[in-house]
C-alpha cells in the first residue's frame, strides 16, 4: 500500500488535484531578442520564489530575485510564469540513442548477473537481440526529440544527430556556445565486446584501456561493473589495482591498471562493494546511476545514499529504451521509488534534481557552461508548469511532457506552450502532447516538419509520451530474495 501511495502521489502531483495550476504568458514584446523569464528559479542554494533569468543571445546574463532586479530590460520580451519553475535543461549522461525507436523489452522474469549474459549469451543464457529500428541517424534524431520534449537538452549517447540535443561525447554535436574538448564514452573499456567474462584475472581483450590513455582524456565515461557477482566486480579490480594481475598475455592484454581518478565517470558500477565506493570517493571519481535498467536486467540497483554520504558525485541517466527509462522524469520516479522501498532511505527531490543537472554537467566536464542557471552560462533552460505542490524541485523532475512550458537550447526555443510564437527564430508547428498542444520548433534541425519525419519512420516507439510510457520496464527490485554469490557486492544491502 505504501508504494501505491507514493506512485499515486507522483502521478496526481501534476494531474488531478492539490496545488494550483501554473501558467506562463508573454506580458511584453520586444524586438531586441533578449528574453526575461520570471518565476521560481531553481538553484543549488535553494529556490528563488520571485526570481528571474535574463537571456541575451545564447547566454544567461543575469539571475536573481525580481525585488532586487537592477538590469536594463528595455525592448526585451518578458515571460511571466506564475507558479511555474525555471530550471536548467536536464543532462542525460547515459544513453544509447540509436535504440530510441525500439520498444521496451517484455518482462521475461529472468535476472542476470552480468551484462554479457543477455547481450552475448554467456553462462548458459540465451542472447537477447535488440536491433536498431531504421538507420542510426534517424533513430538518434528521434531519441533526441523525445529528450527535448521532456526538457533534456544535453546527452551522452554514443551516437548523435546534429542540431537537436547537445551531444557531449561528440565535438561536432556540442552545438552553439559550447567548445571542445568533448568527453569520451566507452562501452567496453576492457575490450570485451565479444562477451568475455573473467574472475581472478584480467584476461580480456588486447586493447583494454590503460592508465596513461585514460589520463589523457578530458573526461572518460565508462561502463564498469555492470552486473552483480564476482565477474562484474572483477572489472573494477582490473581497472583500479595495478597489482591485481601483473601477467601479460601474448596479445599484449591481460594486465590490470588503475584509471580511477577525477576525470572518470563509472556507468552502472553495480558490481562494486562499499570498500570499492570508498576508493572511488577517495579518488574523486564519479558515478552514473541508471536504476530502472539495473532493476529490469539484474533485479537490483545501488544503495545510492551510501555513495552520496561518501561524497561521490552521482548523475542520473536513462540507459536506453529497451530496459531503461524513456525520459529523465521517469528515471527520477524510479530513483525515488527504489531508494524509499528497497533501501528504506529518503532522497530529496533537490538531490535528484542535482543528479539531472549540475552533477551530470560535472560528470561530462561542462559544469562551467551547463547544469545551473548562472550568469555567463549557456541558456539551456526548461520551464515546468503543472500543479504547484510546495516542492518546486519535485515539480520539475517528475513533470510529464505535457507540463513543460518552455525548452531552450542556447537561447533558441525548441518547445514552448502555444502562444509563444514571437520567441521562435524559425518555423514551428503544433504538436499535441496528450490533450495539450505545444509549439515545436525543430524544422531547421530535421530538414522537415516533425509530422513528416514521424511519418517517414513508419511507426516506432513514441517521442511524445504523456503519462507513464507504454510497456515501461519495471522498477520493482526482486533481487533481495535471490542468492547472490558475494553478498557485499552491488546494492550491499
Amino acid at each position: 500500500m505504501a508504494k501505491f501511495t507514493l506512485v499515486m502521489a507522483l502521478t496526481l502531483m501534476n494531474c488531478c488535484f492539490g496545488g494550483v495550476m501554473a501558467n506562463c504568458t508573454i506580458t511584453a514584446y520586444g524586438e531586441s531578442g533578449d528574453v526575461l523569464i520570471k518565476g521560481t528559479v531553481l538553484t543549488e542554494k535553494g529556490p528563488l520564489s520571485d526570481g528571474y533569468v535574463f537571456v541575451q543571445g545564447n547566454k544567461i546574463t543575469h539571475v536573481g530575485s525580481d525585488s532586487d532586479r537592477g538590469i536594463h530590460i528595455e525592448d526585451a520580451t518578458i515571460i511571466k510564469c506564475d507558479r511555474s519553475v525555471i530550471s536548467p535543461g536536464f543532462i542525460n549522461v547515459h544513453e544509447h540513442i540509436k535504440y530510441a525507436t525500439v520498444s521496451p523489452l517484455p518482462n521475461s522474469g529472468i535476472i542476470y548477473s552480468h551484462r554479457h549474459e543477455w547481450r552475448a549469451g554467456v553462462n548458459g543464457h540465451k542472447m537477447v537481440l535488440v536491433e536498431v529500428n531504421g538507420t542510426d541517424e534517424a533513430a538518434a534524431k528521434w531519441g533526441e526529440l523525445r529528450h527535448i520534449f521532456s526538457a533534456t537538452t544535453s546527452i551522452v549517447g554514443e551516437d548523435m544527430a546534429p542540431g537537436l540535443a547537445r551531444n557531449l561525447d561528440h565535438v561536432l554535436g556540442l552545438e552553439e556556445g559550447l567548445t571542445a574538448p568533448s568527453n569520451t564514452y566507452a562501452i567496453f573499456p576492457l575490450d570485451d565486446a565479444n562477451g568475455v567474462v573473467r574472475s581472478g584475472d584480467c584476461d580480456y581483450g588486447p586493447n583494454a584501456i590503460d592508465q596513461t590513455t585514460a589520463g589523457r582524456y578530458y573526461r572518460y565515461i565508462a561502463h564498469i561493473g555492470e552486473g552483480l557477482g564476482p565477474e562484474a566486480q572483477n572489472e573494477f579490480r582490473c581497472l583500479s589495482d595495478k597489482n591485481f594481475d601483473i601477467d601479460q598475455m601474448p596479445d599484449g592484454g591481460g594486465k590490470s591498471t588503475d584509471i580511477i581518478s577525477a576525470n572518470i565517470g563509472l556507468v552502472h558500477a553495480l558490481g562494486l562493494s562499499q570498500a570499492d565506493f570508498d576508493f572511488v570517493a577517495q579518488r574523486n571519481a564519479k558515478v552514473v546511476w541508471s536504476p530502472r535498467s539495473n532493476i529490469f536486467l539484474y533485479g537490483k540497483t545501488l544503495n545510492i545514499t551510501y555513495l552520496l554520504d561518501a561524497g561521490i558525485t552521482v548523475a542520473l541517466g536513462t540507459d536506453w529504451v529497451p530496459s531503461g527509462s524513456a525520459t529523465m522524469a521517469r528515471e527520477a520516479v524510479c530513483a525515488l521509488e527504489v531508494t524509499k522501498f528497497s533501501y528504506r532511505q529518503n532522497i530529496e527531490s533537490k538531490t535528484l534534481w542535482e543528479m539531472m543537472t549540475i552533477n551530470a554537467a560535472k560528470v561530462a566536464g561542462f559544469e562551467n557552461a551547463l547544469g545551473s542557471l548562472e550568469e555567463g552560462k549557456l541558456a539551456d533552460i526548461a520551464v515546468f508548469g503543472g500543479r504547484q505542490t510546495g516542492d518546486p524541485y519535485a515539480q520539475a523532475i517528475y513533470a510529464p511532457q505535457e507540463d513543460i512550458q518552455l525548452v531552450m537550447r542556447g537561447g533558441k526555443v525548441l518547445v514552448a506552450t502555444s502562444g509563444f510564437e514571437p520567441l521562435a527564430s524559425g518555423p514551428c508547428e503544433t504538436v499535441w502532447f496528450g490533450s495539450v498542444s505545444k509549439m515545436v520548433c525543430v524544422q531547421a534541425e530535421l530538414n522537415s516538419t516533425f509530422a513528416a519525419f514521424e511519418a517517414s519512420l513508419g511507426g516506432v516507439y513514441q517521442a511524445v509520451l504523456p503519462g507513464i510510457p507504454p510497456g515501461e520496464p519495471t522498477c520493482d527490485p526482486i533481487r533481495e530474495n535471490v542468492l547472490i554469490a558475494q553478498s557485499n557486492i552491488g546494492g550491499f544491502a
